[in-house]
């Protein structure tokens, strides 16, 4: 099975869960949202907004995003935030996008903040590949 189908797989299986959502789909008003929204970026925890905020100075202000910029995958004890960078608005795509595929992050966390998992330029990138390192004993979040 390619790595698309597993992902529209995983996706779809997980959608009808509940368990992966676009970020536009956690704020109201998505029929009459703009197509790219700095909220999309603006609602993520802090400490990924400042690794997405790098590509400002490439990008230009301000920084916006497509609804689908950021998906989310939460499990008993994991949360994870996937950061689809074909979705962000950026004057300069080849800052973002290689002859490989596009930036994709993976964000974790264990009930601490998020830290980068992964970080890829790949045509397209879901959840089904990435290994969720072992909680240590003791630690809120694995560093």
């Amino acid at each position: 099975m390619s790595r698309v189908m597993m992902f529209s797989a995983l996706i779809a299986l997980c959608a009808v869960q509940g368990a992966v959502c676009p970020a536009a789909a956690r704020s109201t008003g998505l029929a009459t949202e703009d197509r790219w929204n700095p909220r999309h970026i603006d609602d993520l925890p802090a400490e990924i907004r400042r690794g997405i905020a790098a590509r400002a100075a490439v990008c230009g202000q301000p920084l916006a995003a497509e609804h689908a910029f950021a998906l989310y995958l939460d499990r008993p004890g994991t949360k994870l935030i996937g950061i689809h960078f074909e979705r962000l608005r950026c004057s300069d795509r080849g800052a973002l996008c290689t002859t490989a595929g596009c930036l994709h992050q993976v964000y974790i966390s264990t009930g601490g903040p998020y830290r980068l998992l992964e970080s890829v330029h790949v045509p397209e990138f879901d959840f089904t590949h990435v290994k969720i390192p072992p909680a240590r004993r003791g630690s809120a979040d694995h560093r």
